[in-house]
């Protein structure tokens, strides 16, 4: 917490620093850093052999020597968009009169916060496109991040667009693009993996206020040549449940390869889902698996759990909000990734996060486990606890 000694500022009654941004190594370092985002400020807690230390810094958000235009934030990307081996800090910007994309180049001096060098790009005049959601991923499969840019189209027939930005040593350039997802999109969740196994990274969006999710396949302009991209919901053919307007299908997506086949899969939170009975169990949450395949997400052997699932630890509730967040990660280092799964509603919004293990099978509740941030040490009154995960 902001309590803690080396984090920057101090602690303050709904002082909202806690989000979850991105996390990448910013300094260089070897060790991966987390970022901190809230309204148009950002905060880096320095990764270190003994993981977050509590050291942190906070990133200038105004003009600097290195650094000639403003940032505006409200949606972070970390990357490595230059090529150089350090990742870079990636958000909205503006020089006061244009507004587009900024690029702080690491690496992120540890006491300033200020970076090596900036970009700016100022994507309403070169790209008639305006930005609003920046995602950082290796489309292109060169080992150069690149930038998926959504937002409105500025000149022409003013709906959504987004495009993709190539990463290379000298700035970034203009690749493929798309009918967008959102006018204005900020902070839906995301995730990069491999769904067909062509060697390009795809990228998966998260809309819980639409029910979607919408997935973009990576080629060598940023856009695969041959898949174009799909979106998903409770009503496509093959995905367990039934569309129900408020089940934030999308509240949370992350990927990785659950049943060792070679390609990755998703998994999607769905966290105002309604378990079973609507009078005991409204809201209290899911998460839905999506196999990844030759051709893609398919929806043959889709499955769905909730608390109440076969072996899952404790019992769905009213407002649970499990599948707020997850992520997938080899965190024993088994060879096997585990599924992990936030509800910060657990426990009257104490919050909870439970382990999914995995296998040849894909994803079982049989051995998951749960714990609350209590189990960690913390505050057991800590409230909230599974809103976001990184990892």
């Amino acid at each position: 917490s902001q309590a803690t000694p080396g984090v920057p500022g101090d602690p303050v009654d709904d002082g909202k620093w806690r989000e979850v941004g991105s996390f990448g190594d910013l300094d260089g370092d070897g060790y991966d850093d987390l970022v901190l985002n809230w309204a148009e400020r950002f905060m880096v807690l320095w990764g270190s052999a003994d993981g977050i230390t509590g050291a942190g810094t906070t990133i200038p958000v105004g003009k600097t020597s290195a650094a000639p235009t403003a940032l505006l934030g409200g949606t972070v990307g970390v990357g490595d968009v230059n090529g150089d081996g350090v990742d870079d800090f990636v958000t909205r910007g503006h020089d006061g009169l244009t507004y587009g994309l900024s690029v702080r180049l690491g690496p992120i001096d540890r006491t300033t916060g200020t970076s090596a060098g900036a970009w700016f790009r100022n994507t309403g005049k070169l790209d008639k496109q305006s930005t609003s959601a920046v995602y950082v991923g290796d489309l292109t499969g060169d080992g150069v991040d690149d930038v998926v840019v959504g937002g409105g189209v500025v000149l022409g027939n003013g709906k959504p667009g987004a495009m993709v930005l190539k990463g290379t040593a000298t700035g970034l350039v203009k690749g493929g693009t798309f009918s967008g997802l959102h006018w204005y999109d900020t902070s839906y969740p995301s995730a990069f993996g491999d769904l067909n196994k062509d060697g390009y990274q795809d990228l998966v969006t998260g809309h819980a206020d639409q029910n979607k999710v919408y997935v973009i396949y990576g080629g060598p302009n940023g856009l695969s040549d041959t898949m174009k991209h799909r979106s998903y919901s409770q009503a496509s053919t093959g995905v367990p449940g039934t569309e129900e307007a408020g089940d934030k299908f999308g509240s949370a997506v992350a990927m990785g390869d659950t049943d060792q086949d070679g390609y990755d899969d998703v998994i999607i939170g769905a966290s105002y889902e309604t378990a079973s009975d609507p009078a005991t169990t409204s809201q209290s949450g899911a998460f839905t698996l999506l196999r990844g395949s030759a051709t893609g997400i398919t929806t043959t052997g889709a499955v769905t759990f909730t608390q109440n699932s076969k072996s899952v630890p404790s019992t769905s509730e009213n407002n649970d909000h499990f599948g707020a967040a997850a992520a997938v990660l080899d965190s024993d280092k088994d060879g096997s990734p585990e599924v992990y799964v936030g509800g910060n509603g657990e426990d009257g919004y104490k919050g909870r996060v439970w382990r999914f293990p995995t296998g040849s099978t894909g994803v079982t509740g049989t051995g998951s486990t749960s714990f609350h941030l209590g189990t960690l040490g913390g505050p057991t009154s800590g409230g909230n606890f599974g809103y976001r995960i990184a990892g």
